[in-house]
């Protein structure tokens, strides 16, 4: 009888022991076959020692490429990080605000509106997968899911599934890291020179989509119940390309909703930077500082960083 007992129980251990095995296997495939800039960012923070940085930076591309982390920690001693991420929606920053709360706790929490002006919970599932992908698995991450991904869920808990078949593609880099620095911060050397942006009058104004607004609310909700400083900013951008009456007028209608956002975070008692009406403050040269026309490069991400900080915009 204790001889069987011994078996049963030598079986177990062994299905304990395969079981890690191939958890480890997939944890590790699913890193190698993962595109690198899907879910670098979330690693980073999930690597960051816990309450170690002041503020945390939510928001889309507009956000990363203005702001550089590094530089207001070398030339201001601000601890931030950078947890934007292309592609990343109101309702995605709603969650990443909630992750960042419960990881790091910061005092303040600056999110760039840009993508309030879009009627649209997620863009599409890949590039979904640049918010979800590094991630930690918990209850955050479940109810993000839950909430926003309506095709292929699966595939945002274990995305090694949509992954597999880039066998044919994998390269060295695959099997390293992705080029983000310890704070979240990435910046782009190359130049696109842009034209003179078109700015409309202050008092122009069209609210929100309704979806956008909901979750702005909720966003705003989460950061009074946790004590964490909300402050929003809008950075400025041009239209994809010149003589396109349909973009100039899209570009219009965006500078009215980003105008409705200032009287938005007033009658919610936050503070609001719209950038649009500062953008000869800010030095940018419009022939160096462009990674592209709506995009600042690494020329232009430090002189925006260097002004949001100077002017107190962003502070400890």
């Amino acid at each position: 009888m204790f001889d069987k007992i011994k078996k049963v129980f030598r079986i177990i251990i062994l299905f304990l022991i395969f079981l890690c095995i191939l958890w480890m296997a997939l944890v590790r495939m699913n890193r190698v076959f993962s595109v690198k800039a899907a879910g670098a960012v979330q690693e980073r923070f999930c690597d960051m020692k816990k309450d170690s940085c002041d503020i945390v930076f939510v928001g889309n591309s507009h956000q990363f490429c203005s702001i550089d982390p590094m530089l207001l920690y070398e030339e201001f001693g601000i601890e931030s990080f950078m947890l934007a991420t292309s592609a990343q929606t109101v309702p995605m920053s709603y969650y990443a605000v909630m992750e960042a709360v419960e990881m790091q706790h910061p005092e303040t929490v600056i999110f760039e509106v840009s993508y309030c002006a879009n009627d649209f919970r997620t863009v599409t599932n890949e590039m979904s997968h640049y918010f979800f992908d590094g991630m930690p698995l918990g209850h955050i991450k479940k109810a993000a899911i839950e909430d926003l991904i309506e095709d292929e869920p699966f595939y945002f808990y274990i995305p090694f599934g949509m992954y597999h078949t880039r066998w044919k593609e994998l390269g060295e880099s695959d099997f390293g890291d992705y080029d983000v620095n310890e704070r979240g911060g990435v910046f782009f050397t190359e130049v696109t020179p842009n034209v003179e942006i078109p700015v409309i009058d202050i008092s122009e104004k069209e609210p929100m989509p309704e979806e956008m607004e909901k979750y702005m609310d909720m966003m705003a909700e989460y950061c009074r119940e946790n004590n964490v400083n909300l402050i929003l900013y809008t950075a400025p951008f041009n239209t994809l390309y010149d003589g396109d009456e349909n973009l100039d007028e899209d570009l219009k209608r965006r500078q009215r909703i980003f105008n409705y956002v200032g009287e938005y975070a007033d009658r919610n008692g936050l503070e609001y930077h719209n950038l649009f009406y500062e953008i000869d403050a800010l030095g940018i040269d419009n022939e160096t500082d462009w990674l592209d026309r709506q995009h600042f490069n690494a020329n232009g991400q430090r002189k925006f960083t260097e002004y949001m900080a100077n002017r107190g915009y962003i502070r400890k």
